[in-house]
């Protein structure tokens, strides 16, 4: 038993921890969501509000990774560090707390867009399905949770985007934010996601060997669905 833990470990890796109190913090994470929407000023849109606190929640993101960025290693070829759920003491044990935030975030705006109806639409439900059940996945299961973790960083060029929206009424901010969108849209959505989703892709076929040695159908199994988070993650 020791030894297959071992050999789990060596493309799961050891994380996320039984410790965290994972359903406390996506469950906070909602409440603090949904208390900013509703204390935001009542004068502003419901799509004004939701762009706010989405704008907030991308920012929180991107400075997440930022950090990790700038104050851990980062190893993108390590198979139990891009493809599993990283290793402890690396600084990947940090990874967790961060999409615990944005899984809140996440149920808080989809059950915004089922009682609203002029903030609903049929691809934003669809991407936020898929999203909740890759990070789910990847939480429970330590799956792709260090590339869910790294594409937050995408989360940059929403940030233009919905001020492109909040300043639609002002032409000149209406135009800047809509350059800015586009740039970091390349750059975030395409180059930086299509970089993260290559290593998790390179390390795919090895990651099933392993986990195929050890009987690990299950892994195998779940590794396969989260390939298409990880594609929609690039565009979504």
């Amino acid at each position: 038993m020791l030894l297959d833990n071992l050999d789990r470990t060596e493309y799961l890796g050891n994380t996320p921890s039984q410790d965290v109190p994972i359903l406390t913090l996506i469950f906070l994470s909602t409440i603090a969501h949904s208390l900013l929407y509703y204390f935001l000023p009542s004068s502003w849109t419901p799509s004004i509000k939701s762009y706010v606190v989405s704008t907030f929640h991308a920012a929180i993101c991107v400075l997440s990774v930022m950090n990790f960025f700038v104050r851990y290693s980062v190893n993108l070829k390590q198979i139990n560090r891009i493809a599993g759920g990283g290793i402890y003491g690396t600084g990947d044990e940090i990874m967790t707390y961060s999409i615990c935030y944005s899984f809140g975030y996440f149920i808080y705006d989809l059950l915004l867009m089922l009682s609203d109806k002029s903030l609903r639409t049929k691809s934003a439900l669809i991407h936020h399905i898929i999203v909740l059940v890759g990070f789910f996945s990847g939480i429970m299961n330590g799956i792709c949770h260090s590339c869910h973790f790294y594409l937050l960083g995408e989360e940059f060029s929403t940030i233009s985007l919905n001020l492109k929206a909040i300043y639609q009424t002002r032409p000149r901010l209406h135009k800047i934010f809509g350059y800015l969108f586009v740039i970091s849209f390349v750059c975030c959505r395409l180059i930086y996601g299509s970089i993260i989703c290559g290593y998790a892709f390179r390390a795919a076929p090895q990651f099933i060997r392993m986990a195929s040695s050890v009987g690990d159908i299950k892994s195998v199994i779940i590794g396969l669905s989260q390939a298409d988070r990880s594609i929609h993650g690039i565009l979504g």
